[in-house]
């Protein structure tokens, strides 16, 4: 094939060869499929460069992770696998959800459109229907008729029941993790959906749906709502302790332990698999306020074991893991004080990034309202969860959605080694009456050595903050903290508290949205 240099005049395939792949080099995948859709010639000069493959239990994600995986070249290339672990919806999740429709008259499954769409599946789709920055989302062509979304459906969730029934993508993610030789890091999410027509990953299967495509949100691990937090069941059923799941789901305890099938799954085969070079683990769902079941903790089982082992390897650097907690007013902490969750982190010795995130928010846990004295009802210490000093090559530590005694916090962040690099204190409750975050940055500034530290090793500190009259998105004042902390600059929560006012440094953020800045 002819050189494209040779063809035409254009300035960059007139430089050397190795000169050009060098620029490439810098390019992030987002710009180097930009460029290779400039034209033909680029398309051809611009190497594909394949860092991050899906899988789930959908056929076109499994199809395109197998023709990866059997590439010779671009399979030396993948270093994240990410296993979108939310399934298509077969029906209403709860047994008070189908009793509902009985009330009314109806069933869930009675026909809406002449090809069979169900009932269920029309109410779903108008429920998830969202509001995304003050408006509908709703493409630039419009949504698709109800009968032509359910028969798209329908095939999908076919195929996804197929591949189910024959762990089929199961099989696909042994193969992989003798495939990609340069894998490091392996994420389980099922936020992969997001919001409507805006998910948080383009996946193969999410590339392949029809413009206008509108379905119910696929979930899989149980998650809260604008009504309310989530039900957090315990894990494994105990003689003589009354499980709810019967009442709430209609099914048993091992089938409660199936919405985490993807997990489960990952961590089994990466705990047994011992040629595998994967180190970093990330567990996600807090941005669809779920995570796995913090109850995994309560007592050992082949869950906890399967991370314990995984977390103890030789190497192994990176943990970030959302937990589903529950409501503050329902919550006995056993997964804490149980010693189970410090004893696995303390197997970690080569740890470099933590970070743990839990839905519990005493803020908006309809239908409650927290008083002062339910947040001091968590009386233990953070020292309980974290053992910092099995951590000594530590360079990130991040909690969000704890509650917290302040002078705790301090003592923790003091312990913290000097090879700490960045700190993320996000959505933070204080036990005592009168801490927020006001105080926690005044004495983070007086308490702690970071400012004495030459500036490239000063600790950068993440803080997502209550915004006032924001409905949507988040607000990260992490520069306005820099300044407080090491510049002498105002503070951001100065006068009020824990909640951040327009002006005051501020920017507006998007889940779903890396690229969105806004100041606020």
């Amino acid at each position: 094939m002819a050189n494209p240099a040779a063809e035409i005049p254009f300035k960059l395939l007139q430089l050397p060869n190795e000169l050009r792949n060098s620029i490439y080099s810098y390019l992030d995948n987002a710009d180097v499929k930009r460029l290779r859709a400039t034209c033909s010639a680029m398309s051809q000069d611009v190497p594909l460069r394949i860092t991050r493959v899906f899988l789930s239990a959908n056929s076109s994600n499994i199809n395109v992770f197998m023709a990866i995986g059997n590439h010779e070249t671009l399979r030396h290339g993948v270093t994240e696998l990410v296993w979108d672990d939310a399934r298509l919806s077969t029906g209403p999740e709860f047994e008070v959800e189908r009793k509902s429709y009985e009330a009314e008259g109806w069933h869930q499954d009675d026909p809406v459109t002449n090809n069979g769409c169900p009932r269920w599946f029309e109410r779903d789709c108008e429920e998830d229907y969202c509001y995304y920055r003050g408006r509908k989302m709703v493409p630039p062509g419009g949504i698709i008729p109800l009968r032509e979304s359910w028969a798209y459906y329908e095939r999908l969730l076919d195929s996804q029941e197929s591949n189910i029934d024959n762990n089929i993508d199961i099989e696909a993610f042994m193969v992989g993790l003798k495939c990609f030789p340069s894998l490091k890091r392996v994420t389980i999410t099922p936020s992969t959906h997001g919001t409507d027509f805006n998910p948080l990953y383009e996946t193969p299967m999410i590339r392949d749906f029809p413009v206008g495509f509108k379905f119910p949100r696929p979930k899989a691990w149980p998650a809260g709502s604008i009504s309310g937090p989530a039900y957090v069941l315990p894990w494994i059923e105990q003689d003589g302790v009354p499980n709810r799941c019967e009442e709430i789901y209609g099914y048993g305890v091992a089938e409660y332990r199936k919405r985490w099938r993807g997990y489960r799954a990952a961590t089994r085969f990466l705990a047994l698999d011992q040629d595998h070079h994967v180190t970093e683990l990330v567990v996600g769902g807090n941005e669809v306020r779920t995570g796995i079941n913090c109850h995994i903790f309560d007592q050992p089982s082949a869950a906890y074991n399967d991370l314990v082992n995984l977390l103890q390897r030789p190497g192994f650097s990176y943990l970030s893991l959302d937990l589903l907690t529950g409501s503050l007013y329902t919550e006995t902490w056993s997964y804490y004080k149980s010693g189970l969750l410090h004893d696995a982190l303390a197997k970690a010795k080569d740890l470099k990034h933590i970070c743990l995130r839990t839905t519990t928010d005493p803020y908006s846990d309809a239908p409650y309202h927290y008083v002062v004295e339910d947040l001091q009802k968590v009386d233990f210490p953070l020292s309980t969860i974290f053992p910092i000093d099995q951590w000594p090559q530590l360079e990130h530590f991040g909690v969000s959605g704890f509650i917290v005694d302040l002078d705790d916090l301090i003592s923790l962040l003091v312990s913290l080694p000097p090879s700490l690099r960045s700190v993320e204190l996000s959505h933070l409750s204080f036990t005592r009456k009168g801490d927020s975050y006001e105080n926690l940055l005044v004495q983070m500034r007086d308490s702690l050595d970071w400012r004495s530290r030459p500036e490239q090793q000063r600790p950068k500190v993440h803080v997502i903050a209550t915004a006032y009259d924001l409905d949507d998105g988040y607000v990260e004042v992490d520069d306005a903290v820099y300044s407080f902390l090491y510049q002498g600059g105002e503070s951001p929560f100065e006068g009020n508290g824990s909640l951040i006012h327009e002006g005051r440094g501020g920017i507006r953020r998007d889940i779903f949205d890396p690229e969105f800045m806004a100041p606020y």
